[in-house]
């Protein structure tokens, strides 16, 4: 009896242990402090005279179907609506929009355990004003391009934006995976955004 008893007190440990594990791979929840730095590069071009309107329209492609690459992409539709713009989300990169553009590329390198973590990610950022110029989002993945604008003819100018971003990130406590991917996707949508606006106010 007593060693039935006991197997059964066990057993139970045994199950509170892996919902209690389990949850930080399920839940969103974060108690713990993060530092956190971003090293950015930004570099712009532009042809003409663009009248940008940021609180415009604007369609978002972020490559990728990993957990980072959604958690990022949720997180940028959220701040550039915040900052007033209508997203189109985009399935793919296309060789026109008919609108602005921002293309996003990121790659992950970190460690996760539930009572610490951290985390370096890599960014690549590309705008297009008139949707144009796209070919280039790819080009700058494999190293530095010169861009050449095209004359089209149609007497509107454009701005191209490139970013890439470095940011850093370690996190001290209690911290679920959920809520730690929506930790590094916020801070990094955050500046893409803030480096974005800060480009686009610039004079041509």
């Amino acid at each position: 009896m007593a060693q039935n008893t006991a197997t059964k007190k066990m057993l139970l440990s045994g199950l509170i242990l892996a919902v209690i594990f389990s949850s930080f791979y399920v839940l969103d929840f974060k108690a713990a402090q993060s530092e956190t730095q971003t090293n950015s590069r930004v570099s712009a071009c532009s042809s003409g005279n663009p009248g940008i309107d940021f609180p415009d329209r604007i369609y978002l492609y972020v490559e990728g179907d990993d957990s980072i690459s959604k958690s990022l992409r949720e997180s940028l539709e959220a701040e550039l609506e915040k900052a007033g713009m209508e997203v189109s989300v985009a399935d793919a990169v296309e060789e026109k929009y008919d609108s602005q553009a921002l293309l996003v590329n990121v790659s992950k390198d970190g460690l996760y355990t539930p009572v610490y973590a951290s985390s370096d990610l890599n960014i690549l950022f590309f705008y297009t004003y008139t949707g144009e110029g796209t070919k280039y989002f790819e080009q700058f993945k494999e190293g530095n391009v010169t861009v050449v604008f095209e004359n089209t003819g149609s007497g509107e100018g454009d701005k191209l934006i490139r970013g890439d971003m470095e940011l850093q990130d370690s996190t001290k406590g209690p911290v679920s995976l959920k809520a730690y991917r929506k930790h590094l996707a916020e801070e990094a949508a955050r500046k893409i955004v803030e480096q974005l606006q800060q480009q686009i106010s610039i004079s041509p």
